[in-house]
């Protein structure tokens, strides 16, 4: 889950040029001329005009947002399919663990630090203990609550990453088959309600690697939904077998790029190597379940 600008983007402030606002989807600054107006690029740039009351709703928050509300309507369907949990405890849970989540970005940002981390980095080290102790101290069944961490977690991730893509952020390698983001959400607004910071401005088309990683978390939720909701004894190894199959995902597209707030070692990111050690962690725990 994610919250926050978490989307391991260079949080350097760019000294851009602002676009008119009423410039054509066709604009030479959108769109090179040999490739045309692309739906991929008509859908950033639709999604970075939306406002609410006057303010600027960057695309990310947009979906950050569903990805909340979605965890809460999921609690509630999750605690209806499987009356031994509680639908209110679990949304209550994935609240606190997003709010204090929210507060270690906060105290990192104070401290001087690098908030931005990654999805995998982020689930395991803050959000997933905090959702653990809250179902602990309520007395929660804890294969259950592992089941729906390991349901709900590709399903936020899903959205979160959609977001990435719309904000400009985590993007891929330079393809003449990807999308162009125009220099006008790369902009920083110091009044902005919600900070956020993309990528800094490829300048090029680049591949939309967060919509691959976005596919990817869809299908690993269909399939352990599908899974927990047939059988609930494999409630807990949906949670593990999520965070196996998941670190393999990203480990692989990590290859591909380009932009990350975090050091890299040799050729490896820190997400990779992160990726490698849950990878460790999630298969002995389906081994010796």
């Amino acid at each position: 889950m994610q919250t926050g600008t978490t989307c391991e983007s260079d949080e350097r402030k760019l000294d851009l040029p602002s676009l008119a606002p009423h410039t054509s989807f066709c604009s030479e600054d959108f769109i090179s001329e040999d490739v045309g107006c692309s739906l991929l690029d008509a859908a950033v740039i639709l999604a970075n005009r939306f406002t609410v009351f006057g303010q600027r709703y960057r695309p990310y928050w947009v979906m950050s947002d569903a990805a909340a509300g979605s965890a809460l309507f999921y609690a509630w369907l999750f605690a209806r399919h499987f009356p031994q949990v509680s639908g209110a405890t679990l949304g209550a849970a994935v609240l606190m663990a997003l709010l204090f989540y929210k507060i270690v970005l906060e105290v990192k940002a104070a401290l001087g630090r690098t908030a931005a981390r990654s999805f995998l980095q982020d689930c395991v080290t803050v959000i997933i203990p905090c959702f653990l102790l809250v179902c602990r101290l309520v007395k929660q069944p804890l294969n259950l609550a592992l089941g729906f961490l390991g349901t709900l977690m590709p399903l936020y991730g899903c959205l979160a990453r959609v977001g990435c893509f719309l904000g400009g952020c985590c993007y891929g390698r330079p393809s003449s088959r990807g999308v162009l983001y125009p220099a006008s959400i790369f902009e920083l607004p110091s009044d902005s309600w919600r900070k956020y910071a993309p990528s800094p401005n490829p300048g090029v088309r680049v591949f939309p690697i967060q919509l691959v990683e976005a596919a990817a978390q869809g299908v690993l939720f269909a399939l352990l939904a599908t899974l927990v909701w047939k059988r609930v004894c494999a409630a807990s190894s949906a949670f593990w077998l999520y965070l196996s199959l998941y670190a393999s995902i990203r480990f692989v597209l990590d290859f591909y790029r380009t932009t990350s707030a975090r050091p890299r070692y040799g050729r490896f990111s820190e997400a990779q190597l992160a990726c490698l050690a849950v990878q460790a962690i999630a298969l002995g725990a389906l081994i010796y379940a």
